[in-house]
């Protein structure tokens, strides 16, 4: 598992108060965890310094999109840059940019296509920026294209997560608790179902059939470490044993190993 960018110094960790410090101390460092030893190497630097960013696996390689570089909140430029890891040649590359910047990204990797959502504008009045954008990129043809989705309702970018079942996109949405499937051919998002309740700044992840909503918060004191899943089959939700400990504002990642290696496993 790879840990890519984020800010050094004495940034403000909670989302709503880290877009406006006045400097992003952004790094390019890359950190490699291995879950057998439990140990963090550095990895190949990134070619840019990045931080609020999104990074998503696509065809064995780890793509960095989105956020913004190092320097002053005026002068720093929105990343348009574009760039993967090779784990297996240890190499970083860029590829095509972004058609335009974007806060706030969530990404989901369907089979060789990335889809990335987010919003134009990176603070408004009410701080809830509305989820404007929404591009595919083709990993094999290195090629982005901008969508344009019949939504249905208005979304909140910082209140979304993207994950995908079954190589199919879909939307969790934290805050009315409903989930969408996007249909590519139509360029249109289906209800799907909905979940009890999610705190705020809550992780999803998707495994085969199933999606996991996990933690976040409902007030700045009362984070929860509530977890639920929806059977996409079912379109049924149910709640699951709670995490060790209460989280906000984190990243999921699925780890799949060989059933003989894996490290968590009862003969480990």
């Amino acid at each position: 598992m790879f840990v890519t960018g984020g800010c050094r110094g004495n940034c403000c960790r909670a989302i709503r108060l880290h877009v406006a410090e006045p400097f992003h101390d952004a790094t390019d460092e890359v950190w490699c965890f291995c879950p057998v030893s439990l140990t963090c190497t550095p990895a190949p630097a990134m070619l840019k310094p990045r931080t609020m960013h999104i990074a998503v696996t696509c065809l064995d390689r780890v793509y960095v999109i989105g956020g913004r570089t190092k320097g002053t909140r005026g002068g720093a430029p929105n990343l348009l840059e574009v760039e993967y890891y090779n784990p297996l040649t240890q190499t970083w590359c860029s590829v095509s940019p972004l058609p335009t910047a974007i806060f706030y990204p969530e990404a989901s990797a369907c089979g060789s296509v990335i889809y990335t959502l987010g919003s134009e504008v990176e603070i408004t009045d009410s701080f809830n920026p509305s989820l404007d954008c929404f591009f595919r990129y083709d990993a094999q043809q290195d090629q982005w294209s901008r969508l344009v989705a019949e939504f249905g309702q208005f979304f909140h970018a910082t209140l979304v997560k993207a994950v995908s079942i079954h190589n199919t996109l879909h939307l969790c949405d934290l805050s009315t608790y409903k989930v969408y499937s996007f249909c590519p051919e139509t360029c249109v998002w289906k209800g799907e179902g909905s979940f009890e309740c999610a705190g705020f700044n809550a992780g999803a992840v998707g495994m085969r059939d199933r999606i996991y909503i996990l933690g976040g918060d409902y007030s700045p004191d009362e984070i929860t470490d509530e977890v639920q899943v929806y059977y996409s089959g079912r379109s049924r939700w149910e709640e699951v044993a709670p995490m060790p400990r209460a989280l906000t504002e984190f990243h999921c990642q699925l780890i799949s190993f060989n059933r003989y290696r894996d490290p968590w496993g009862d003969a480990a």
